[in-house]
């Protein structure tokens, strides 16, 4: 998800999510029917949206190629005769895909494209990733299908996004911490010792577009808890000389509005056209439930991972 401070609702269709549960739940303490109904009619209004084809466990097995350069985005390596780089993204709905029509348009066709353009050669990805799943889930759910990836090719990167579902069930940043580290612990034993491991930042639920006041700012103190939490979590793993040191990062989201406030912001240099450029409104970066990253939001995530990943590769080169 990218952060932003408002958006105006393009919501196009009324479906119940199976979450009413999960928002109510990370009420409980609140003492406040305004938030209790917000909650509410957040769950009633939100239009569910579909993942593209073949999302999660049922991703294909062999994984999907991108190669920068090519229209269609997604090509056979035998066209380039360069070596694959091994792309893994592990998490929630984001990594599933929601809202997006296809693969290739979703998080990890785009992360891919843009490690393909940085790295200068494919990239055979696999996006594994479940709606709904916290990070235990993610451990228990998606951790062997990287398990059987990694017993095939040599991972060069994990991409992990979680901590939104802990957030909406109410749980405590300890507990939100033991099960990112457990999880992370599970991504170390099951990849190349060499690849590198990047985690997605927990976004402050304020700045997210279809959260209402105040029921945004209760939810904010909680992923602001739960965010610190990982951080420190990372932070260990990063100095722990066990798993290799500066193998793992933190990639960090910026507003959406300092990128449309500056239109020669380098994540916007997709964008050849002066006009398109100038007409970009904050909703073509999310999904029709102005919530999942869509359209240039995963074109811009995946150029974020990307100088994460090369930000990681730098650190871990040794000194001239």
């Amino acid at each position: 998800m990218l952060p932003t401070r408002a958006i105006k609702s393009r919501r196009r269709e009324k479906n119940l999510i199976p979450t009413v549960a999960k928002v109510g739940s990370a009420l409980i303490g609140a003492g406040s029917l305004l938030l209790a109904s917000q909650a509410l009619y957040i769950a009633l209004c939100t239009p569910r949206l579909p993942p593209p084809d073949q999302s999660g466990h049922d991703f294909e097995e062999d994984g999907l190629v991108v190669c920068y350069g090519y229209d269609d985005n997604e090509v056979p390596t035998s066209t380039t005769g360069a070596p694959e780089f091994k792309l893994v993204l592990i998490g929630d709905s984001p990594v599933e895909g929601i809202g997006n029509d296809s693969h290739c348009k979703a998080l990890g066709g785009q992360t891919a494209l843009a490690f393909s353009k940085l790295l200068r050669t494919p990239v055979r990805y696999w996006s594994y990733g479940m709606s709904g799943l916290t990070a235990k889930g993610i451990e228990d759910e998606m951790l062997p299908l990287l398990q059987r990836v990694s017993a095939k090719h040599e991972v060069g990167a994990v991409v992990v996004s979680c901590g939104v579902n802990n957030v909406l069930i109410g749980q405590s940043a300890k507990a939100f911490g033991n099960e990112v580290s457990q999880l992370l612990h599970g991504i170390f034993m099951h990849s190349a010792h060499a690849s590198k491991i990047i985690v997605m930042e927990l976004l402050d639920f304020a700045l997210m577009p279809f959260i209402p006041f105040p029921l945004s700012q209760v939810a904010s103190w909680r992923s602001k808890a739960l965010q610190v939490e990982m951080e420190m979590v990372v932070h260990k793993y990063k100095c722990n000389g066990r798993f290799g040191v500066d193998r793992i990062g933190m990639a960090y989201m910026p507003l959406l509005e300092d990128i449309l406030n500056d239109k020669a912001h380098p994540l916007l240099n997709h964008i050849a056209c002066p006009t398109e450029k100038n007409a970009l409104q904050l909703s073509d970066f999310f999904a029709d439930d102005d919530f999942h990253p869509a359209n240039h939001g995963t074109i811009v995530i995946g150029k974020i991972l990307a100088l994460a990943y090369e930000q990681l590769i730098t650190n871990s080169r040794p000194a001239a």
